[in-house]
């Protein structure tokens, strides 16, 4: 597996995908021997091998210095059959792998978790037999390229959360909507505030979002100042905090209405960890996700804040069950394991 750090905190969406594919595989009996890439923090699962590749635990926009470590591994071989590649297509990362590949001759599976701006080929970056995306949007992109891609739905691992802790987070914030999005321009803080003025009386807006660049640090100073001064006492604003799962299992929706998701997973893993805890969600009619053809996702022109406050409104007063059982349908670590197995098959890797 060539991941960023496999490691906790599992914030990054391409390894916390790879991981959640891992632990489907270890529970097959047909589980294939895993190798995977660390730093100094163990991953904390069993049944695998795990190679110290990374000096630390890695960033946002990883750099020459944390990503050449991983280009010298790819140079050689340590008994591995082949090779699962988890990160975003790139020209630069795409003629190294191509050169490994030529060296070592071993087949790859190259997972695309995000996709580049809309309007720049996709093509030039690939470099595996086999291609998977994540979504029909950019099974779709990269057809419109003449490239065909398997499309493999995510899947996660459910959040760790317990009774105390969502007491503890209605307790502060009341009943609330989510959002666990981005400061950067298009990632929908802004339409989620517009909805924030629409909410009916006791129902308030939590957005939980890491400031990943200094431009976002401004973002977010600028925007507690407007909450400040316009006396948005019912909007709550967080950093990053390490009982995420208690927040986003006690929401009674989730709203992510980003326009851009360029290196981005096309489909928050986010989203469906609050499918996994009974919280359904809104996004943008724009956006990826808005393929997903389930009665617990809304999808909203961001235009029109009136309706995306309406499908707010809807989907907050859902049965939590409807959720859990979409999640539990589509998007558990075992049916992943199940598509890429056969996947790794095909290339005679299992």
């Amino acid at each position: 597996m060539v991941t960023k750090p496999f490691a906790p905190p599992w914030h990054d969406s391409s390894s916390g995908l790879a991981r959640a594919l891992v632990t489907g595989l270890l529970d097959r009996e047909d589980a294939p021997a895993l190798r995977v890439m660390v730093g100094s923090h163990p991953s904390g699962l069993s049944g695998l091998t795990e190679e110290r590749i990374y000096r630390d635990a890695g960033n946002f926009a990883p750099g020459l210095r944390q990503n050449l470590p991983v280009l010298l591994r790819l140079l050689r071989t340590e008994g591995e059959r082949g090779r699962h590649f988890f990160f975003a297509p790139n020209p630069r990362t795409a003629m190294a792998a191509r050169c490994a590949r030529w060296i070592c001759r071993r087949p790859s599976v190259h997972t695309l978790c995000s996709l580049p701006a809309v309007g720049v080929d996709v093509k030039p970056s690939l470099f595996a037999e086999r291609h998977v995306v994540v979504s029909p949007w950019a099974q779709r992109r990269l057809a419109a390229e003449g490239v065909e891609a398997q499309l493999i739905e995510p899947a996660v691992l459910p959040l760790e959360s317990s009774d105390a802790g969502r007491a503890r987070c209605r307790e502060r914030f009341g009943d609330y909507v989510l959002f666990a999005g981005d400061w950067r321009a298009g990632g929908g803080a802004e339409v989620a505030l517009a909805v924030a003025q629409q909410l009916p009386d006791g129902l308030n807006l939590v957005l939980a979002c890491r400031a990943k660049t200094p431009a976002d640090e401004q973002r977010r100073a600028a925007f507690e100042r407007r909450l400040r001064e316009g006396g948005f006492g019912h909007v709550h604003v967080l950093g990053r905090i390490d009982w995420i799962g208690d927040l986003v299992s006690a929401a009674r929706a989730q709203l992510l209405p980003a326009t851009d998701l360029t290196g981005k997973m096309d489909w928050p893993l986010v989203v469906l960890e609050g499918f996994a805890a009974g919280v359904p969600a809104v996004v943008a009619d724009n956006s990826p996700m808005a393929d997903l053809d389930e009665p617990v996702l809304a999808s909203a022109p961001i235009a029109d804040v009136s309706a995306v406050t309406q499908a707010v409104e809807r989907m907050a007063a859902l049965d939590r069950d409807e959720a859990r059982s979409v999640y539990a349908r589509r998007f558990t670590p075992k049916r992943m394991a199940k598509d890429y197995a056969s996947v790794y098959r095909d290339l005679g890797l299992m």
